[in-house]
């Protein structure tokens, strides 16, 4: 909860600080769709009167929704920039291919099939380094192809159904992500970005992938 915290002041920090200096600073903001997909296995349990049940399940989680984001330089030169931006996600997320073993003390059940729809969110932090359109306070605006690059922390929180009740799944992650941006005109001008969140080592963790479709504003 501490890092959360910490996340959530200095994203509203930032985009309070956005909004505050937009007559002075370059703002560029983004918006559009989101949505990210991880397979997750884990534990959960259920104590009634009568039995304790524990869970061994494994699902694969889907979340998608409206994604509203901004970015401010905070070095620029000739043809580049290195940002700081939040592009956030509000949406749902749903619930496949569920399959537990459930153990009440003296036998086992599978459970399969079970499918669920819950909120979604995610609230990351990002430092990017962006090439070509739209990156820096030139004329690079009017260039028809940039690319950007970046690395931060992320906040995800949804709920799984399980065969023993609601499960919370969230998590504070390193991120990585990496995207282009086309368009000749600010009609026509979007995004598309790829991201990958979780552990970056190999030791089992879930990873979560995802991808954001967007307008540039």
């Amino acid at each position: 909860m501490c890092k959360l915290g910490v996340l959530l002041f200095c994203t509203g920090f930032f985009l309070a600080g956005t909004v505050g200096y937009a007559q002075s600073v370059r703002v560029d903001q983004v918006f559009g769709l989101g949505i990210t997909g991880a397979n997750i296995s884990g534990k959960a349990g259920l104590i009634t009167d009568s039995s304790a049940i524990n869970a061994d399940y494994s699902v694969k989680v889907h979340q998608f929704g409206i994604v509203y984001g901004a970015r401010v330089n905070i070095v620029t030169w000739r043809f580049g920039s290195v940002s700081i931006g939040s592009p956030i996600m509000l949406g749902l997320s749903t619930t496949g291919n569920y399959r537990s073993v459930d153990f009440n003390g003296t036998k086992r059940d599978t459970i399969v099939g079970l499918r669920g729809t819950r909120l979604a969110l995610e609230l990351p932090l990002f430092a990017d380094l962006n090439i070509g359109l739209s990156s820096a306070a030139d004329d690079s605006r009017n260039k028809n192809f940039g690319i950007y690059i970046g690395a931060g922390y992320m906040y995800s929180y949804t709920r799984l159904r399980t065969s023993v009740g609601n499960v919370i799944f969230d998590g504070f992650d390193p991120c990585v992500r990496a995207g282009i941006r086309i368009g000749s005109s600010w009609e026509r001008r979007y995004s598309v970005g790829f991201t990958m969140r979780g552990n970056l080592s190999n030791n089992g963790s879930p990873r979560t992938y995802g991808i954001q479709l967007l307008k540039e504003l």
